[in-house]
């Protein structure tokens, strides 16, 4: 039903001084959406979630390299010496062994520090089971918000987006779903918890025992309370590993 899609790229490379033909690498981009869609977790009202499917759908992403560092918290956009550009649509499914390669280009040597990225309808569609006690509810929650977003610097446990001659270095757009749903293994005060929706007021959707809801039915059926605070969520979902994003399509 879903086709998948594999980037092509354009390379642009905006070089400051003439000087020797420019040296490439290659530069790979993955998108994640770390270890709680393929283990599961428990969200902030006690539902245990485990995922199926997890249907990212991307349009266009840009690499670049900032001269100063970016920092997305500043209100500026990125000031590019050099950009790697992935124009083309695609649909991924984040619950996989592996984080699902979504663009490999070209690219001139240095440390890609920053990357755009945005979404295209479908968003996101969320297939699973959740538990509580002794019910179990199947899911199908589709989202088409939109979202756009610029990152700074991946931030983990390795450096990543640093291109050398002839080696190829990796990126990587990350998706927090615990910012949605929030994380059961975190205090109810806690920040993440505070902001995320929860299941709880998605359960109370289900009919036949079973949840299949888009986000039509959920702006007209949650309170507008929740479903603020849902789209809140969407928009503090992207990331760079644990590095922040800003969400600028509104």
């Amino acid at each position: 039903m879903l086709q998948r899609y594999l980037a092509s790229a354009v390379v642009i490379a905006v070089l400051s001084a003439c000087g020797p033909a420019a040296q490439n690498g290659t530069l790979m981009i993955y998108a994640n959406g770390e270890e709680r869609l393929t283990q599961g977790w428990t969200t902030k009202d006690g539902w245990e979630l485990r995922l199926d499917h997890a249907y990212l759908t991307l349009g266009a992403i840009t690499a670049y390299q900032t001269n100063p560092p970016f920092d997305p918290e500043s209100g500026e956009l990125p000031q590019a010496i050099a950009t790697v550009a992935f124009p083309d649509a695609m649909t991924v499914d984040l619950v996989a062994d592996q984080p699902p390669l979504v663009g490999s280009a070209p690219a001139p040597v240095g440390h890609f520090n920053a990357i755009a990225w945005q979404t295209l309808d479908p968003t996101l569609q969320l297939v699973g089971t959740a538990r509580r006690g002794s019910v179990t509810l199947p899911f199908e929650i589709t989202l088409n918000q939109p979202l756009q977003y610029v990152c700074g610097d991946y931030i983990g446990d390795e450096r990543k987006g640093i291109v050398a001659a002839d080696q190829t270095a990796a990126l990587e757009i990350t998706l927090h779903f615990d910012h949605l749903f929030g994380d059961g293994a975190e205090p109810p005060t806690a920040e993440i918890n505070q902001a995320a929706v929860g299941f709880d007021p998605l359960a109370a959707l289900s009919t036949g025992n079973r949840l299949s809801v888009d986000q039509a039915t959920l702006q007209e059926r949650l309170s507008p309370a929740d479903y603020n605070r849902l789209l809140q969520a969407l928009k503090s979902v992207g990331h760079v590993g644990e590095g922040h994003c800003r969400e600028v399509s509104s």
